[in-house]
């Protein structure tokens, strides 16, 4: 019994084992709506606004205005204070005169090398 058979799917006739009634898909909408039975609907529609919807997103917008403010103000001041320091340390420089400042050098026993460092690092 050498017996070989070949299919071939374009020669057969596709099997189709289920059928669709006529115009089922057409009219499916409303047969589901009619088999559906009639209740109010659960939820309502209309929203009720309260007065504190009202005013939330002009707090919110305060609020992220201030914090926005607080926050330069910080930066700000802490650039000032550094600045002030900065003054500080210029005014206590200018406080003395030349000619101390070169007799205080000769007296020193400081190199000009380590001089020129001190100077470079204080900048």
């Amino acid at each position: 019994m050498n017996k070989e058979v070949k299919y071939k799917i374009d020669e057969r006739e596709p099997r189709r084992p289920f059928s669709v009634p006529e115009g089922y898909f057409e009219n499916l909408t409303q047969n589901i709506m009619a088999a559906l039975p009639e209740q109010e609907p659960l939820y309502s529609t209309s929203i009720v606004v309260t007065p504190w919807m009202r005013i939330r997103p002009y707090l919110y917008s305060a609020a992220a205005f201030a914090g926005i403010f607080f926050c330069i103000k910080a930066a700000v001041g802490i650039s000032s204070t550094n600045n002030q320091a900065g003054m500080a340390q210029t005014q206590e420089t200018t406080i003395y005169s030349d000619e101390y400042i070169d007799s205080f050098l000769e007296t020193a026993m400081i190199d000009d090398c380590t001089l020129y460092y001190t100077l470079v690092e204080s900048n």
